[in-house]
């Protein structure tokens, strides 16, 4: 029984693996073939193009980037902590070891569906509203969730609001970006053609938010005594996953949320970036228009 046990799960782990790895092969002929590159009006202004260590200090000592990705360090691994943890939480400390399926299945739902909702929200009241009221959704309930007794109707409720502020932690920071990149070219006219150091850092902070959560898990679960497949575990297994549940996500969007306090691009800023910068870009075009006239003339 056992072998064939571990037959399913093998293929069922097999099928998933080249289900996810069809969807990126999608996604990457979808991106390869949809999108376009057009030229930039505002491309470098000197004729000396700019290395990529100069380019990468420039980057570096840009002050909204560095609020805006160690913002989205803080609650990137919040969440991370949160997904990698709820799980066990709900199989061993609530209970819920025939239900967990369903309350994953709810959070994905409810961060997918509500996506339309947070790029209205955003487009209405501006990125860093829609940051902190998404974000911060779920600290009441994740609080209840392990405050109260096992309850179904209150665990159900907590991953709708899960799902509803991961779609937000997730999908702002990364329409965030494009206003940190406008708001260097024109702090930096003279030194473009950064956007690939920009967005490099963005996935490697991604990438280690998720590396430094499943070591904090992974440690502190065997530092209390987690038992792989028991049946049950230790009452310190159970104090510890409502640390990793609750607390440490709950402290952690909170330094994320201090950080996107600072961050110094507002609605004001970003509409008075995009101003300067369809100027610079009009003007780059008319200049290429008259030389264009000029050499014809000629």
């Amino acid at each position: 029984i056992n072998v064939c046990m571990f037959c399913v799960q093998r293929n069922a782990y097999l099928i998933a693996a080249g289900v996810i790895s069809g969807i990126y092969v999608l996604c990457a002929v979808i991106l390869f073939l949809g999108v376009r590159e057009k030229p930039d009006a505002t491309k470098l202004l000197s004729d000396q193009p700019v290395s990529f260590f100069q380019g990468l200090r420039l980057v570096m000592n840009h002050g909204p980037y560095i609020k805006l990705i160690t913002g989205f360090l803080f609650t990137s691994l919040a969440f991370m902590l949160l997904e990698g943890n709820f799980a066990l939480f709900l199989a061993y400390t609530l209970g819920f070891r025939n239900s967990f399926h369903h309350i994953l299945l709810v959070i994905m739902l409810s961060a997918t569906l509500t996506i339309p909702c947070w790029q209205w929200f955003l487009t209405h009241f501006g990125k860093k509203t829609a940051v902190y009221v998404g974000i911060s959704s779920a600290i009441p309930f994740l609080i209840l969730v392990v405050v109260m007794k096992s309850n179904i109707i209150m665990t159900y409720a907590a991953a709708v609001a899960a799902g509803i502020s991961v779609a937000a932690a997730f999908l702002l920071p990364w329409s965030m970006l494009p206003d940190v990149i406008d708001d260097f070219s024109l702090k930096h006219p003279e030194s473009q053609g950064h956007e690939a150091i920009f967005f490099s850092f963005y996935v490697f902070f991604t990438k280690f938010a998720a590396g430094v959560s499943l070591g904090i898990s992974t440690l502190s679960l065997d530092f209390a005594g987690y038992k792989t497949r028991g049946c049950s575990q230790p009452q310190a297994v159970d104090y510890t996953l409502k640390m990793l549940v609750c607390v440490a996500p709950v402290t952690l969007i909170f330094l994320g949320l201090l950080l996107f306090k600072l961050y110094p691009i507002n609605e004001s800023v970003r509409k008075k970036n995009k101003k300067a910068l369809q100027a610079l870009r009009n003007g780059g075009s008319d200049s290429e228009t008259d030389s264009t006239e000029c050499a014809s003339n000629v």
